[in-house]
């Protein structure tokens, strides 16, 4: 019996321990190798193509994939994607990374595991151990890189390209399509997050799949600059391009080489250049024109542009003329790529709404109770407790039951009052929004978005948002500072042809889970803006042309709000006010951000809000400080949605529009330093000096050297203006010698004295678009400076 029962136990244990090894053997093995980029190259924070190759040399796997996406310094996601493979099966994934950041690399951790898969799902499924690579990485290049991306048949022909120079880049790098292969062309806006040109050389961008030509135009619409060159069938080849180009172009011409030669600052071409005659189309803007007929123009579209030539960019003789580098360099900067003036700082949106605007959207309002209710409630209880109650009691002789009844008494009372202030938060989750939308010219709004959901209840919440919207949520400090990765653990996106889907996991009861992102959303409606300037008297109409009422509308000029009123759809406002200069201000910021108020109640929190998108809406929104008409909505524009749960929403939504003002002038008058947009930066185009304080014109200089570039309001441009005298002004000699640049001249002219003052030809000191560049030079080049910046100080009239 003993010999019996051996024998079985040994077949069992053996069976066990074959079984064990047979599944051990019959396991997916697989095996991940990734490329990301355009070409194999991403600009650090910008979005790029990734190509995600997976082999399996083992049993069948069904389950996801999941990247860990970090998007800035403080929010990210997991992406998971869904994947079923055979044995002996190899599949390719391409999708597209919004943000491309190496945030373990800069924490000193660049072995950080962000590629994983899981069996059966990332939801319950296994994580499965895979060879191959673990994370995702590319050749990744900082901001001040310019990348250019040519589609054309021969690269050869936009050879001239490679001896461009860009202002305040430190190196451009040249990607031809022809070789990265038409298969690896994003359909997806984000895809070319790192291009910041986009060269069209005689190429059918018509053939290329509708999905590939939206994700083009959707770049554009994001910032992106599309130059087309001319050809015979230029509007048949640009496809979904063709309604944005700014020229018609008609019977074939030669160009004057001479009005290249001028307009690029060179030599370099010479005879009849091969050309179009040209029609420019509507909205369209003319940047050269050669005997009347333009050869260079742009459209707006979105935040960027499209820029056509009459002439093509590829082909002989041009493409081969000394000058064509000097005319490319030209074209660039003319399309307003280089840093713009009013430009406040170089923070990424992305990462600083989460702090800006983020902060003040998470603090929802507390339990409230009422103080009469509350003294109501306490004089009840006092009359029900001690002569009610003890009435009640001695008169059925139960005066014992009282030590049971009055704490049970004050138990109820106490849940009650507690219900009562907290109902909001029991009853469903609570979400508040707030959006700062930029309205572009062409009617659709672009811009930044925070989400905060306090909770009702604990587990995960599910939000959804269409393709043109970005998903992204603030993470825990370990997401970045564990060599193990967690990004997914907190919040995974899934993607679907109709857009996104973000899990926000593990959401404790009553917390606070915030989503961030970026959006871009069809016309929508405008600010219908008719202003005039009359020897500094503003009049004119605001009409609301969006399909929701607006309130607090107003002019942001200078430091101040000039106020408007609240617009119902469709309701127009008479504008009648006395400004204190000619023209409206560039935009400065109203707020101090070292001093806060205390919070008192939930109007101080709502007001908190609106201080925040407004004053995001100054140091991130727009390229320039231009004045811009403001309003605020409570109609949620972007369109996030919380989906399978019921949620009350406050929505705050700030819609900004730039204005300009047709500007009359009678008399003399003088442009005040606070009239012009001013923007320092070191000599080699790198860094701005540091301000020191809020409303302070002193800042600390790293730099040794620096360039001062003033911009004239637009309003003046155009006009045909007298100007009697130029003065720099508040020269601290003690610390640096100033020079104004002649124009002309193309020479610095250094003041001698503690002053710069002109009064002779003053134009030979102002280029053709308005600017004025003074040149600061300091003593000290070690050990840096602080000291007050120059002012300057111009006095005309209008010529007669």
């Amino acid at each position: 019996m003993r010999k019996k029962f051996a024998v079985f136990l040994f077949l069992l244990i053996g069976s066990i321990a074959f079984n064990s090894t047979v599944h051990a053997l019959a396991a997916p093995d697989l095996k991940v190798s990734v490329s990301a980029g355009i070409d194999g190259k991403a600009k650090e924070g910008k979005g790029a193509p990734l190509k995600i190759i997976v082999e399996n040399n083992g049993t069948a796997f069904s389950g996801d994939l999941v990247i860990d996406i970090p998007d800035s310094y403080r929010t990210g996601s997991g992406e998971a994607i869904p994947l079923d493979i055979g044995p002996g099966e190899t599949k390719t994934i391409s999708l597209v990374i919004p943000k491309m950041t190496d945030i373990g690399g800069m924490n000193g951790m660049s072995t950080t595991k962000t590629i994983y898969l899981y069996e059966g799902g990332w939801a319950k499924g296994k994580e499965i151990v895979h060879k191959g690579a673990q994370q995702l990485t590319t050749v990744l290049y900082d901001d001040e890189s310019t990348f250019i991306v040519t589609f054309t048949d021969n690269p050869d022909r936009l050879s001239a390209l490679k001896n461009s120079q860009i202002l305040n880049t430190t190196n451009n790098q040249i990607i031809s399509t022809s070789k990265m292969g038409e298969a690896n062309i994003p359909e997806e806006a984000a895809g070319w997050g790192a291009a910041d040109f986009i060269i069209i050389d005689e190429y059918p961008l018509a053939d290329l799949s509708s999905k590939k030509q939206e994700a083009l135009l959707g770049w554009v619409r994001l910032g992106g600059i599309l130059v087309i060159g001319g050809s015979d069938n230029v509007k048949a080849e640009a496809g979904v391009f063709s309604d944005y180009l700014p020229l018609t172009l008609k019977d074939r011409t030669g160009a004057n080489s001479e009005a290249l030669n001028n307009w690029a600052g060179t030599k370099g071409f010479d005879g009849q250049i091969p050309s179009y005659m040209s029609e420019l189309n509507a909205q369209a803007l003319p940047l050269l024109e050669d005997a009347g007929n333009v050869i260079v123009a742009y459209s707006q579209a979105g935040k960027g542009r499209v820029v056509q030539t009459a002439f093509s960019v590829g082909d002989d003789p041009i493409a081969k003329m000394t000058g064509m580098p000097a005319l490319w360099s030209t074209i660039f900067d003319a399309t307003g790529y280089s840093v713009q003036l009013g430009q406040h700082n170089y923070d990424n949106p992305s990462d600083a709404i989460v702090y800006s605007v983020g902060d003040s959207n998470e603090l929802f309002p507390s339990f409230k109770v009422s103080a009469p209710l509350l003294f109501g409630v306490i004089i009840f209880y006092m009359i029900l407790i001690i002569p009610v109650l003890y009435f009640i009691l001695k008169r059925k002789d139960k005066r014992e039951y009282a030590w049971w009844i009055i704490p049970s008494i004050a138990i109820l009372t106490s849940i009650g009052i507690f219900a009562y202030g907290a109902k909001d938060r029991i009853g469903r989750a609570q979400i508040q929004h707030s959006a700062i939308l930029n309205v572009e010219q062409d009617g659709s709004l672009s811009g930044y978005y925070a989400e905060s959901i306090l909770s009702n209840k604990s587990g995960d919440f599910t939000f959804s948002a269409p393709l043109e919207t970005t998903l992204s949520t603030s993470l825990s400090n370990k997401a970045f500072t564990s060599s193990k990765g967690v990004i997914h653990k907190q919040a995974v996106v899934e993607r679907d042809a109709a857009g996104s889907k973000m899990h926000l996991r593990n959401v404790g009861y009553w917390n606070v889970a915030s989503l961030y992102g970026e959006t871009n959303i069809e016309k929508t409606g405008d600010f219908d803006i008719q202003l005039t300037i009359t020897n500094k008297k503003l009049t004119g109409s605001v009409t609301n042309d969006f399909p929701f009422a607006l309130t607090g509308v107003a002019i942001w000029s200078g430091a101040e709000l000039i106020p408007i009123g609240d617009l119902g759809p469709g309701e127009t406002a008479q504008v009648n006010e006395t400004l204190k200069t000619p023209t409206l201000l560039p935009r400065k910021s109203m707020f101090n951000p070292f001093m806060s108020a205390p919070l008192a109640n939930q109007d101080d929190l709502m007001k908190m809000r609106r201080d925040s998108v407004l004053s995001f809406s100054n140091d991130y929104m727009n390229n320039t400080s231009n004045p811009v008409v403001v309003g605020y909505t409570d109609t949620q524009i972007v369109p996030v949605e919380l989906l399978k749960v019921k949620a009350s929403v406050s929505a705050l939504t700030l819609l900004v529009q730039p204005v300009e003002a047709n500007v009359t002038i009678t008399d003399a008058f003088t442009v005040e330093p606070e009239m012009m947009e001013m923007s320092m930066l070191s000599e080699d185009g790198q860094s701005q000096p540091d301000s020191q304080g809020f409303g302070n014109d002193e800042y600390y200089f790293n730099d040794p050297v620096y360039n001062q570039t003033w911009q004239l309001p637009k309003e003046l441009s155009g006009k045909k203006m007298k100007w009697t005298s130029l003065e720099l002004l508040k020269i601290q000699k003690q610390l640096y010698d100033v020079s104004i640049l002649n124009v002309r001249s193309g020479q610095f002219e250094q003041s001698e004295s503690g002053k710069l003052v002109k009064t002779e030809k003053i134009s030979d000191y102002i280029t053709p678009d308005g600017k004025i560049i003074v040149r600061i030079i300091f003593h000290d080049e070690k050990n840096g400076n602080q000291g007050l910046a120059p002012m300057l100080k111009l006095n005309g009239e209008v010529s007669k």
